[in-house]
C-alpha cells in the first residue's frame, strides 16, 4: 500500500509589502546588520552598483552591513516606494554626514533607489542599490575618500 505524500506548498508572506517593507527598514534606520540579514534569505544577493562586487548570502550581509555602519554617518530622507507582486522600489536620498580633509564638516545628499525581490517565504531574495554616481563621487571627492 502507497501512501500518498502530501503536496508542497507555497509559503507565502503573512505580511503585506509595505509591512514587510517596514520591517526591513527598521533594520536599515537603527543600523542593525543582524535584523537586516535576518530578513534576507541565505542565499541572498545584495549589490551596491557602484563598481563594488555583490555580496552573497546572509552572513556576508550582516559583515558587509556592519563594516558599512562603522565606516560612515548617514541617515534616510524617504522617497516614493511602489510595491509589486514580489518586489518594491524604493527611492530616497542618503544624507551623509562627513568631512572635508581639514576637518570642516559638511553634508552631501546622494539620490538613491532600491531595488528589492522578495521569495515565496517573504525574505529579500535580492536587493540591487542604485546611487546617482556624480552625487556621490563630489561627496567623497570633497572628503577626500578614494572610491
Amino acid at each position: 500500500m502507497s501512501v500518498a505524500m502530501p503536496a508542497a506548498q507555497n509559503t507565502v508572506p503573512s505580511l503585506s509589502l509595505p509591512d514587510l517593507f517596514a520591517r526591513y527598514h527598521v533594520g536599515w534606520e537603527t543600523r542593525d546588520p543582524s535584523r537586516i540579514a535576518s530578513l534576507h534569505s541565505e542565499d541572498s544577493v545584495f549589490h551596491v552598483h557602484d563598481g563594488s562586487e555583490p555580496v552573497h548570502g546572509r552572513d556576508a550581509l550582516r559583515r558587509h552591513c556592519a563594516e558599512l555602519f562603522s565606516r560612515f554617518d548617514w541617515s534616510f530622507e524617504m522617497g516614493r516606494r511602489f510595491y509589486g507582486a514580489d518586489h518594491w522600489v524604493f527611492e530616497w536620498t542618503m544624507v551623509l554626514a562627513l568631512r572635508e580633509p581639514g576637518g570642516a564638516p559638511f553634508t552631501a545628499r546622494v539620490e538613491m533607489l532600491d531595488v528589492v525581490t522578495l521569495n515565496r517565504a517573504g525574505e529579500v531574495a535580492r536587493k540591487d542599490v542604485f546611487t546617482n554616481g556624480a552625487q556621490a563621487q563630489a561627496a567623497f571627492a570633497r572628503a577626500g575618500i578614494a572610491r
